[in-house]
């Protein structure tokens, strides 16, 4: 089947889309369950791995609904967005505004609002040795400041989006963060024993993969000319995949670690992505691609471009 025409046949579908949330579901389950052994025993630790990967699929899945293409429902799309939001510490409607520029202005690094400032950045010594530092022993600062750089930061948001949308968004902001006070006053004692480990670990995992998808790549810069936004299907040379054994990549990242394809085709619901017969050819194994950008300072991999792909010998 031509990559056309899978388009138009993979449909969002509900069933689908709820039968692929077994997966995090059960992890949780199993994470808790391991969790309520002994502190620090190897029991708890097994816990917290599995915790750690159902967080980091709720950001996914996050990704999923804020296309409004994981499930058939618009609503439900939105109200599972935003509980997968609240879970991924981002809230749903700025990440819908932002992450559709970001798919807007791929090509142009210094019009995507998600990589605006990876250009020429002022950073004095001991900020570069933080970065530095940060990526060399797995210190998800990246994730971190991707998340709160992009989703919550006030100057950013007031300048990339409409003046009427901001309301919502503030909104949105204002009311996670009393639910998470809330939590937090309440429960924190056990969010601390039974969630932070693996939710950690699930930052350390996300700065993997959001860095897999667009550093390092030779990316053009606007500047002061007047651009057009670069077409879908060619802004696959701009982006990355990563290749796992497709049942891991289906089952345990939900396509997307298939960057290239879900740039290509946005609004394609994850579980048909790797069904899409198309050549992607910044494609790389994850542990070439980990070799090779782990051996590189995170200054040099984050915030400079190369036009040799990551991972390809």
């Amino acid at each position: 089947m031509s990559a056309e025409s899978s388009i138009k046949s993979y449909r969002a579908s509900d069933l689908n889309a709820f039968l692929y949330l077994l997966t995090p579901v059960a992890l949780a389950t199993g994470g808790l369950l391991l969790s309520s052994q002994a502190l620090w025993s190897p029991w708890y630790f097994a816990g917290q791995i599995l915790l750690s990967v159902s967080f980091f699929q709720c950001f996914i899945l996050l990704h999923e609904t804020g296309h409004f293409s994981y499930f058939g429902s618009r609503q439900l799309n939105k109200l599972f967005g935003h509980v997968f939001g609240f879970i991924s510490f981002i809230p749903l409607t700025s990440w819908i505004e932002i992450h559709n520029l970001h798919h807007k202005w791929t090509g142009y690094r210094d019009k995507d609002p998600t990589t605006e400032g990876t250009v020429s950045p002022a950073f004095g010594a001991a900020t570069r040795f933080l970065v530095n530092f940060s990526w060399l022993f797995w210190i998800p600062l990246f994730t971190i400041g991707y998340r709160i750089g992009n989703y919550w930061n006030p100057s950013k948001l007031k300048k990339y989006l409409p003046a009427q949308v901001l309301p919502a968004v503030f909104l949105n902001q204002w009311l996670q963060l009393m639910a998470y006070a809330a939590l937090f006053y309440f429960f924190g004692d056990w969010i601390a024993r039974k969630l932070l480990i693996g939710y950690i670990v699930s930052l350390m995992i996300s700065d993997l993969f959001i860095l897999s998808q667009h550093s390092h790549i030779e990316i053009p810069l606007a500047g002061n000319a007047e651009v057009k936004p670069i077409r879908y299907m060619e802004q696959l040379r701009y982006t990355r995949s990563i290749a796992f054994f497709k049942y891991v990549g289906r089952l345990l990242y939900f396509n997307f670690n298939l960057h290239e394809l879900h740039h290509a085709y946005p609004g394609l619901p994850a579980y048909h992505m790797d069904k899409v017969d198309l050549e992607t050819p910044n494609k790389v194994t994850f542990f070439s691609y980990l070799k090779d950008a782990k051996s590189m300072k995170g200054m040099d991999f984050v915030f400079r471009t190369s036009p040799r792909v990551i991972g390809k010998k």
